[in-house]
């Protein structure tokens, strides 16, 4: 994977300025969490409450990978039978660390960097 220049300032930035950010079940909230896809975030998960600094790739969503979240509103009704996404950094070798989940209700908190 290839962060852009300005993908990689933000992931190293000391004073992380939050545009937007999801709390506990407001994670469920497809239509933002499309906002955030491909995207910098900050996120929390519940499991070792861990946080960390990466961008943010919803992988797959009710079998489809091939997702346009361009139009936010195509969004708004979606019944999610399935989901996958992760939260992928650079690490200091050179390549990228991934973390994969399969259920937005791992996510603590989540939110959109600017």
């Amino acid at each position: 994977m290839e962060f852009t220049k300005e993908q990689l300032e933000l992931i190293f930035s000391e004073s992380l300025q939050i545009d937007f950010e999801l709390n506990n079940e407001e994670v469920l909230a497809l239509y933002s969490l499309g906002q955030m896809h491909n995207k910098v975030v900050r996120m929390t998960d519940n499991f070792f409450e861990n946080t960390k600094v990466g961008l943010f790739v919803i992988d797959e969503l009710n079998g489809k990978t091939d997702l346009d979240f361009s139009n936010p509103d195509d969004w708004k009704e979606i019944i999610v039978q399935s989901i996958s996404f992760s939260l992928i950094s650079p690490n200091e070798w050179g390549g990228e660390d991934k973390s994969s989940f399969q259920d937005p209700l791992m996510i603590k908190s989540i939110a959109l960097l600017k």
